[in-house]
């Protein structure tokens, strides 16, 4: 049995119209406030989609940052090595190094416990017998 509208009978008295000739009224406007919800709703799809869609954005942006963040490190780190190699330099050289920053207390804790390396090219005691 296919589904059908139902109807009832309304028990006021027929006044100035009868509650008969007022229900395909009642229906337009059911069928309007039903078309508006079927709209809201798709409305509201589309705007959780987008969301979605930024919330991915926003997650990639972040990847990018961090990524970025890396590579600004590193070169700040690279730029670092390159002026204390030519301070290094300077003062293997015997020339005064020019006025840069003064290195970290452990880059000079390290240059410091390093010794100096007389026996390169001569094999090492270490392992033998």
């Amino acid at each position: 049995m296919a589904p059908s509208r139902i109807t009832t009978r309304s028990t006021r008295p027929d006044v100035k119209g009868s509650s008969r000739e007022a229900r395909p009224g009642l229906e337009q406007k059911l069928d309007q406030m039903l078309a508006a919800l079927v709209e809201t709703n798709q409305k509201a799809e589309m705007a959780h989609k987008a969301v979605l869609g930024l919330k991915d954005e926003v997650a990639e942006v972040h990847r990018d940052n961090a990524r970025l963040e890396e590579l600004l490190a590193s070169e700040a780190r690279s730029r670092q090595r390159e002026d204390f190699d030519e301070e290094v330099q300077q003062e293997s050289r015997g020339q005064l190094p020019i006025e840069t920053p003064a290195p970290s207390r452990s880059r000079m804790q390290g240059w410091q416990s390093r010794p100096c390396e007389k026996s390169i090219g001569r094999p090492s005691s270490i392992g033998s017998s």
